[in-house]
């Protein structure tokens, strides 16, 4: 007469050990995940070459607003006691062979 009662409980329970299962999987995977950001991170900042005053000062001007967002270049200069870090214009790049190809 419990039959159907006891299937359900049995199916609840499954539910559970499934979902317990799954939120196990899901730690795991987003540790991998930021595990693999920091790595790239520290292999983009890696590449960039700078010493850590200058990425420090870096930063610094990127949280100031001071470096234009992706896609854009804005003229930052970033003064080092040792060394100067400088990023061009658009309008300091030399567009010469652009305007023959459109002639």
């Amino acid at each position: 007469m419990y039959e159907r009662l006891d299937k359900l409980r049995a199916e609840v329970e499954r539910c559970k050990r499934k979902v317990e299962d799954d939120r196990q999987r899901l730690k795991a995977a987003e540790q991998k995940l930021q595990e693999a950001e920091n790595t790239q991170i520290l292999a983009d900042v890696g590449a960039l070459n700078l010493s850590p005053e200058q990425l420090a000062d870096f930063l610094k001007l990127v949280a100031n607003g001071q470096v234009g967002s992706a896609g854009t270049v804005s003229t930052v200069t970033a003064v080092n006691k040792e060394t100067e870090v400088e990023t061009k214009d658009d309008d300091d790049y030399d567009l010469e062979g652009l305007e023959d190809e459109e002639n």
